[in-house]
């Protein structure tokens, strides 16, 4: 189908910065572009597949990179939306659209016609006839591996049972998404008497207020919920936490069996491939290479935080017997215990420094601190949309006046919002179409609170180092732009912009930073535990061959215990970051079989964080050394050279360690 030339998305949007006509744009046009997008894409592969001229940059891998401009233009407006303000509408064109793009990707990776032009490249450029610069043979050495790893080498029966998986799971992946939100929204959890809340603030209280008289408390995506440190009444704790620890066991939306049957596609899938298992499909596409690799450096982790987390149970158990000689130390305790015993022995309370935490100051921190180290400005565009009406855009000029792009943020939470924060692109950076990048960020701060928490601020930070990301990409392919690296290397440069959250003066006064630092060194294996706990669980679902995985819902849960207590995890009092049946990063996102780059990417963060402080911290020059070295290249090049290249060498956990206080 050819679109109107009236559509929306038919040509590249007249708005600065081509920024999406998200005032114009319907669920309908989403549907029309994707739709149109992909049969045009495949029309323009088919062409670059059927060229009889030698193959070259340019009518191979420029061809190839323009032939997907619309379906870009479609998908990436529509993802945005999704993700933060979605509907009825938004969910069925995601819905539909789901596996008629995994169809669309395997009718491109399973082409033997379009593999063979690529080789053809090859060929030519190892026999001098053509020149491929490092982003050329990069770009092109990528695209062969996809096509390895898609199963172009397959016979047909086995493409034909690999295109069935891939759809399947396309499937599995949409529906699981809606579960996972829906369960979160159903788990609220509705306080009737107004003392139960004892230990909020009277503005906080009434933020949580209802129409009907009651008080409703919102789950967010963890485990563990930010009211559990400050709620005095144990018995409201524990319902909150049950309420979260709970969801998509059982009901309307229990994803118990959803996930069953993603973990045994993808396992099916690999096994088709040549693989032990899925996460070695995975591990092999990035930094780590092998899940081997990966088992090596996170294994350890886990078993050291235990260890840690053991002893400060140990702390807080004699604490809760000064309050309540009866009551047994249970998971929701920790939090509330743990920040009681923070505030006695460090005289850190974080309602002290509430004055400092108002979202709107933390967000120019968040700017100051990238003024400060880049050079850039932020000017205010009330005149443009973002993705949801609340959202902010920003123009982002260089310290020369140079323009660099839109930034567009949304802060708050609501009901038909994914939990969690995250970035988005609205449009890549690349050099080949000659556009500038649009990025978002989207956060869940209560509408009615003024105020965040401290992680709340570290939250702010960090996806403000995705936006930068995005933001100062300078490569010539979009589809290696910015944050498009490897799943365990993306969250490394968002990790090291939380560093500047802990300067002195940027967020806390010094003194209270020093006094915030010395809160935050207790309660360490906590942290690391159930992060670790969520990352090995990960793992677990991703490392199990087919013919081991459950087949039905009801054994979600002692597979689950199985795998945790296997890798030296489990711990009644301090339950995994996220469990399997609400576990979005794995199932509904892009993380399956690879949560581990968090803490992988944390080895590079400590490690470039270390490399700061040794030569004069964050200052400009340091910052742009950063820049240019790291952040721009972006997917370009292999992401180990962009580190080298920052680094002068390979990354060293050591500086991991150390910040851990762990010794393996």
């Amino acid at each position: 189908m050819t679109l109107d030339a009236a559509h929306p998305l038919a040509e590249r949007s007249v708005l600065p910065y081509q920024l999406p006509d998200f005032a114009r744009l319907t669920a309908e046009h989403y549907r029309t572009a994707i739709e149109a997008g992909m049969a045009e894409q495949l029309e323009a592969l088919a062409e670059l597949a059927g060229n009889a001229e030698p193959a070259t940059v340019e009518n191979v891998l420029h061809a190839w990179e323009r032939s997907g401009e619309l379906l870009e233009r479609a998908l990436l407006p529509l993802g945005a939306v999704k993700a933060a303000n979605t509907d009825d509408a938004l969910d069925a064109v995601y819905s539909d659209a789901a596996p008629r793009l995994a169809e669309h990707r395997d009718a491109i990776f399973l082409d033997a016609a379009l593999h063979g032009r690529l080789t053809e490249l090859v060929t030519r450029a190892e026999a001098g006839e053509v020149t491929l610069d490092a982003e050329d043979a990069w770009a092109l050495g990528e695209l062969l591996r996809a096509f390895d790893r898609s199963g172009v080498a397959l016979d047909p029966d086995a493409q034909q049972r690999l295109r069935e998986l891939n759809t399947r799971l396309a499937q599995l992946g949409a529906r699981f998404e809606d579960a996972n939100r829906r369960a979160r929204v159903a788990g609220a959890v509705v306080v009737t008497d107004r003392a139960e809340l004892d230990g909020l603030s009277d503005d906080e209280i009434d933020g949580l207020a209802t129409e009907d008289g009651t008080w409703r408390i919102e789950l967010v995506n963890t485990t563990q919920q930010p009211l559990l440190a400050r709620l005095h009444q144990r018995g409201l704790r524990q319902r909150i936490f049950e309420a979260s620890a709970s969801r998509g066991l059982d009901g309307p939306h229990d994803t118990r069996q959803i996930i069953v049957d993603i973990a045994r596609a993808r396992a099916e899938k690999a096994q088709l491939l040549g693989y032990e298992h899925f996460a070695a499909l995975v591990a092999e596409a990035n930094c780590a290479k092998t899940s081997d690799a990966v088992n090596a450096l996170m294994g350890p982790l886990g078993p050291a935080a235990k260890a840690q987390a053991e002893a400060d149970a140990a702390t807080l158990a004699s604490r809760l017997a000064e309050i309540d000689p009866d009551p047994t130390l249970a998971p929701w305790d920790w939090a509330y215990l743990a920040e009681l015993v923070r505030r006695e022995t460090t005289a850190f309370d974080e309602a002290d420094v509430r004055q400092f935490l108002r979202v709107d100051a933390v967000l120019e921190a968040t700017y100051a601190a990238a003024h400060d180290l880049y050079g850039i400005t932020f000017t205010r565009r009330d005149d443009l949309v973002g993705h949801t009406p609340q959202a902010e855009v920003y123009e982002i000029h260089d310290a020369d006046g140079t323009p660099v792009g839109l930034f567009v943020i949304d802060f708050w939470a609501r009901p038909n919002k994914e939990g969690g924060a995250w970035m988005n692109s609205l449009v890549n950076q690349n050099h080949l179409t000659r556009q500038l990048p649009v990025v978002t960020n989207n956060c869940n701060y209560t509408p009615s609170s003024t105020t965040i928490t401290w992680d709340g601020v570290i939250t702010m930070f960090h996806e403000f180092g995705h936006a930068l990301h995005g933001l100062f990409a300078d490569s010539r392919y979009a589809s290696h732009s910015g944050t498009s690296t490897p799943r365990d290397f993306v969250e490394f440069p968002s990790q090291v912009n939380e560093h500047w959250a802990w300067q002195p003066g940027r967020v806390l006064p010094a003194e209270w930073l020093a006094k915030l630092t010395e809160a935050k060194a207790f309660n360490q294996g906590f942290g690391t535990l159930e992060l670790m706990a969520a990352t090995l669980l990960d793992q677990s679902w991703h490392q199990t061959p087919l013919d081991a995985l459950p087949t039905s819902a009801d054994e979600v849960e002692a597979f689950e215990r199985r795998a945790l207590e296997r890798w030296g995890v489990d711990h009644a009092l301090v339950p995994p970051r996220y469990r399997s049946t609400y576990f979005s990063h794995i199932w509904g996102s892009g993380y399956a079989a690879g949560y581990y780059g968090y803490k992988w990417s944390e080895v590079m963060d400590a490690d470039a964080v270390a490399w700061f402080e040794e030569n004069g911290g964050g200052t400009r020059e340091n910052g742009d050394h950063f820049r240019r070295t790291l952040l721009a290249p972006g997917g370009s090049v292999d992401a180990l050279e962009t580190y080298r290249t920052f680094r002068g060498r390979d990354p060293e956990v050591e500086p991991l360690l150390t910040r851990l206080g762990i010794t393996l």
